[in-house]
């Protein structure tokens, strides 16, 4: 679909794509981590290429923090009941680590989303999208995004 698609931490610099093609239903996206590191908070021990190393939520470790909007900001993923911290955007997928895992798959087979032709997609940091302390956040990171369509 697209290839580096790079999104920042604050000021509301998320990724723009603009997919070229038909109309379809889409039940996951894909992204692939190509370069750059993403840190939420100047304290923190290191980068991380989905979310903030080392962060603790809720008792949780490995959260993430990159979602997918539609050009209006309404959230196309995570999905809702993967979110552990609404105000900041932070969730966990199974088996996904905020700094060892290079691709990051989001899925909603059950309830997939409209993609239309010429429509635009970001690429968000989540704290960056909630404008929730996104002040101390610092990194670039880029991705390629691919859709399963069904």
């Amino acid at each position: 679909m697209a290839r580096n698609v790079c999104f920042e931490t604050r000021n509301n610099r998320f990724g723009s794509l603009r997919y070229h093609g038909q109309s379809r239903l889409v039940g996951a996206l894909r992204l692939i981590h190509t370069r750059g590191f993403v840190k939420c908070w100047n304290g923190n021990p290191g980068y991380s290429r989905w979310g903030c190393r080392g962060l603790r939520i809720g008792g949780k470790t490995h959260v993430l923090n990159v979602a997918i909007t539609d050009q209006m900001n309404h959230l196309i993923f995570p999905k809702h009941e993967s979110i552990v911290h609404s105000a900041g955007l932070w969730y966990i997928l199974p088996g996904v680590h905020e700094l060892g895992s290079k691709e990051l798959v989001f899925t909603n087979f059950a309830t997939p989303f409209y993609l239309q032709n010429h429509m635009y997609l970001r690429v968000w940091y989540g704290e960056d999208l909630k404008g929730w302390t996104e002040g101390d956040n610092h990194g670039r990171a880029c991705v390629d995004v691919y859709a399963r369509f069904i």
